[in-house]
């Protein structure tokens, strides 16, 4: 079977990371991609990690055999044209507008404005290829005062004004960005959602589309944290402070030593039996109270939550415990009682750990100039009729480009396409390469007609369907009534009112009131619960059972992410599921795939993070992983990567013009590490070939410098807070001597200047003297308030942001003029100020439905669709089936 994306033709006119990640995607799923760089390559060709090297390599070969283009560009084919320069010349511009008259999609990262300027805007682009697909992605969109203003983004400036950067660390220290750049990789993955959907409007429509994605959007809508501590910000109206350091608890959660190492241990309230069993079966907790009691009977009370002896007694067995095995033995022992325990590893780690080896996750790619390359497979896996590792393996890529590889091949073919059409009709030429047909589909959303079988917990999974609701489909999420989600619609089913408050941001109610179905008014549900219907149904019932294979004969596509196993007990599993319905895919999103020998492990997106390499490269340079406070970067992730993938599948299934598709269901393997790991493809890359055992940066970069978050003065308009922080990242050795020239006039005669410090004039001089300018930065930031900071670095021309607090981007001035935020609620939660999409586009308009509610579509479901009679649903409602709350094994509510 050919490749998903095979004939779709991409032109990638951006550089850095966002883009090219785009490209990436589309690439290594058989798309075929033409890189266009400047004549000096794409910068991240002079981009690290470069191993344990004392300076930056600038040899001849060093273009190419940079770790991060390595990765970012497997599968494309590099042309050589500087349309990014102000005046390009006559030449690059005509082969570049040939390249846009044969292709699908146009990625391009320049500064809103520039395509316009030099003749190749959108206007031109659908003039040269009628249904055109062109994507855009900058710091802040194509209109707003930013954008009007010139101002720059950079990734730590993405994510401290859109991102909850203000909420990462701890309490008492300064804000921290995620690892590496993982900000910039999840904005090209997220742009991947519209763009293909996009495509799909196009093939079946010939109408064209630009895709605005404004890395300042994607992060305030983000699920990791952002958009559901927005909503709570919305129903409380207080703001989410970071954390302290890792807290005693009763059911701890943090990183933990171990002989080798760290752990992380996850332990939510409910989790707590697995903890007690897997201490007892050490021999611990048996009777360590002062009264004699064992840990078991303390948490038998319903008020253990209260009882204050708890902690020590449970941080006295934990410790014992964990000083006795190593990272790895300690998450193998605690994984058998299915309690969330994983290692802390760096990526060198994960180059030999067994369950990726046994996968296949790293292959050895041989490239022209960098020799053997360790690179990353596909994020997802297919398979026809069975689940059967034999039966799908992992797409490998091709290696990345040299510069200006396929220049000349390719510019040849477009002069020989230019001298066919001149002497070509005009009325030929003008219809080359364009989509348009008087016999297409008007415009509609791609998944418009598509039912979508939801069966999804926490976040990644719901973070997926809603995208997929977004873009037309019909989501009917399948709840079972007798088993309450954690933290999926709450921590409990029902928080005693006393305690609300206390369960953090990410399990809040409207005025911290649960009301009287707190599963229909939790933030965390409602951030990714609009547009979605809801039927109840406990399919480990003969009945239940009977009904949801019903229901899967009316279904397109079924999503999931449960433990592993899960749907093999319900009897769905794939080879039952293709059978009854062969043109149903299915979506599996197991953390770690669905074979290896830790493929059966449970856990959250921060333990598999920490499992998988990405948490080691995060957190504060001079601390320990106690600072590590939890984040949850694998959910949004792999909800975006999941919704591509959806997407792509079905096309193959209908076919992209709506009809000529195989008809034919396939089930989509998606391992949420192996997807998220891409987003630190080139520390595996520079890992393998150094051996290099990277460590956490703080706030700094590998290829930036001086770059940081530096504390501000209290704002006037906000004497109360005390908590200010901007964010200041150089580019280049321009942005240095601008924020220089700026720091030299702030302070007064006889202080050294900066501007003229030779020291400082290079990427490695600044590097080695970081502590030294930060100094400098500091004693000037701390002077001006963070909006301050913010608009002069800018008005300077140096990338710099504001961290900003939930109530801070509420009233930012350019989030405004975007009319971001929007109204959305529930009759159950009420109605209140939600954060908008994380993308725009001038397609058809999506849906903006109200926040599902439990049990809201029963009638619907089960008389429309399926078609039952009375009788039929009186049996499921006798059962127990039909319900608008929780139930007890007794069929009471909860």
């Amino acid at each position: 079977m050919s490749q998903l994306l095979a004939g779709i033709r991409v032109v990638e006119l951006a550089t850095g990371i966002s883009g090219p990640y785009l490209g990436k995607l589309f690439a290594d799923h058989g798309a075929d991609v033409i890189k266009v760089e400047p004549s000096g390559g794409d910068h991240t060709r002079r981009h690290g990690p470069w191993g344990d090297a004392e300076s930056l390599l600038h040899d001849a070969d060093s273009l190419e055999r940079s770790p991060l283009f390595l990765h970012l560009n497997t599968s494309k084919r590099s042309v050589i044209a500087d349309v990014g320069s102000p005046s390009p010349s006559a030449s690059d511009i005509n082969f570049i507008r040939g390249l846009v008259a044969e292709s699908d999609i146009v990625i391009e990262s320049f500064e809103p404005g520039h395509l316009d300027a030099i003749g190749l805007g959108y206007d031109a682009m659908c003039r040269l290829r009628p249904g055109i697909v062109l994507t855009s992605i900058t710091p802040f969109g194509q209109t707003g005062p930013y954008v009007e203003a010139g101002y720059r983004g950079s990734d730590i400036v993405t994510y401290a004004m859109g991102g909850p950067m203000w909420g990462t660390g701890i309490d008492e220290r300064e804000p921290v960005k995620l690892s590496g750049d993982v900000t910039s990789y999840q904005v090209g993955n997220l742009a991947a959602v519209p763009t293909l959907a996009a495509y799909l409007i196009s093939r079946r429509s010939g109408r064209p589309a630009h895709v605005d994605v404004s890395a300042f959007e994607a992060q305030a809508g983000t699920i990791d944290r952002r958009s559901s501590y927005l909503i709570y910000q919305a129903y409380t109206g207080a703001d989410v402070a970071r954390e302290p350091r890792q807290p005693q608890r009763a059911s701890p959660m943090g990183f933990y030593p171990v002989t080798d190492g760290w752990a992380l241990v996850f332990t939510l309230p409910t989790w707590v039996p697995r903890m007690v069993q897997t201490l007892a079966a050490a021999g611990l907790g048996l009777g360590d109270g002062d009264d004699g009691s064992s840990l078991a009977e303390r948490f038998a009370s319903p008020r253990w939550v209260f009882d204050p002896d708890l902690p020590d007694m449970v941080e006295t067995a934990l410790y014992t415990w964990l000083f006795s095995h190593s990272k790895a033995s300690v998450a193998a022992a605690a994984q058998v009682h299915k309690w969330a325990v994983t290692p802390l590893n760096a990526p060198v780690d994960v180059l030999d750990d067994e369950h990726f080896v046994s996968r296949g996750v790293f292959v050895d790619v041989t490239h022209p100039v960098a020799g053997t390359v360790t690179q990353l497979t596909a994020p997802f896996r297919l398979h026809a009729g069975s689940d059967s590792p034999s039966d799908a393996g992992p797409d490998v890529p091709a290696p990345a480009p040299l510069l200006g590889e396929h220049d000349a091949a390719t510019r040849a073919r477009a002069a020989e396409r230019s001298r066919r059409d001149a002497s070509a009709s005009d009325a030929s030429a003008s219809s080359v390469g364009s989509h348009a047909r008087a016999d297409r589909e008007p415009p509609r959303l791609p998944l418009d007609g598509i039912r979508v079988l939801d069966l999804t917990v926490v976040w990644a999974g719901p973070g997926c369907t809603m995208y997929l609701s977004d873009l037309g489909a019909e989501v009917i999420r399948v709840d079972n009534p007798f088993v309450f989600p954690t933290a999926t619609r709450g921590l409990m089913a029902r928080p005693p009112s006393e305690i609300v408050q206390e369960l953090g941001p990410l399990s809040g109610y409207p005025d911290n009131d649960p009301g009287p179905r707190p599963w229909n008014r939790q933030n965390m549900f409602s951030s990714h619960g609009r547009g979605k219907l809801s039927c109840t149904l406990d399919p480990r019932t003969e009945l239940g059972r009977e009904t949801l294979q019903q229901l899967l004969g009316h279904a397109d596509v079924i999503v999931e992410n449960n433990s592993i196993g899960v749907l093999a007990k319900l009897g769905m599993d794939w080879e039952t599921v293709h059978a009854a319905n062969p043109r149903v895919i299915m979506l599996r999103m197991p953390p770690m795939g669905l074979d290896g020998p830790s493929s059966d492990w449970l856990g959250f997106g921060a333990n598999f993070e920490a499992m998988c390499g990405l948490t080691g490269l995060r957190g504060y340079a001079d601390d320990d992983p106690t600072s590590l406070t939890s984040v949850f970067h694998m959910d949004p992730a792999s909800a975006a990567t999941a919704a591509f993938a959806v997407l792509a599948v079905l096309a193959r299934r209908d076919g992209a013009d709506g009809d000529g598709g195989t008809g034919v269901g396939e089930l989509i393997e998606f391992s949420q590490s192996e997807n998220v790991m891409q987003h630190i493809g080139e520390y595996f890359i520079d890992a393998a070939a150094n051996e290099t055992r990277h460590h956490p940066l703080g706030n700094r970069s590998i290829a930036r410098a001086p770059q940081g978050c530096y504390r501000c003065a209290v704002d006037p308009a906000r004497p109360d807070q005390d908590d200010e922080w901007a964010v200041i990242a150089c580019e280049n050795d321009a942005d240095w001597q601008a924020l220089a020239a700026l720091l030299d006039r702030a302070v007064g005669e006889g202080v050294p200047s900066l501007e003229a410090d030779e020291r400082f004039a290079t990427l490695e001089g600044r590097m080695a003297h970081h502590d030294e300018i930060d100094v400098r930065i500091s004693a000037w930031t701390e002077q001006l308030t963070s909006v301050e900071v913010f608009h002069q670095s800018q008005a300077a021309g140096v990338p710099a942001g504001q961290v900003l607090r939930e109530s801070q981007l509420r009233t930012d001035p350019h989030i405004a003029d975007r009319c971001w935020f929007r109204q959305n609620g529930s009759v159950e939660q009420g109605w209140h100020s939600f954060p908008g999409r994380q993308w725009r586009w001038d397609g058809p308009e999506m849906p903006w439905r109200p926040i599902g509610i439990l049990g809201d579509a029963n009638e619907y479901v089960y008389r429309q669709i399926l078609g039952l009679d009375d009788d039929e649903w009186r049996a499921l409602h006798d059962e127990g089936h039909i319900s608008r709350d929780y139930l007890q094994p007794d069929g009471t509510s909860m």
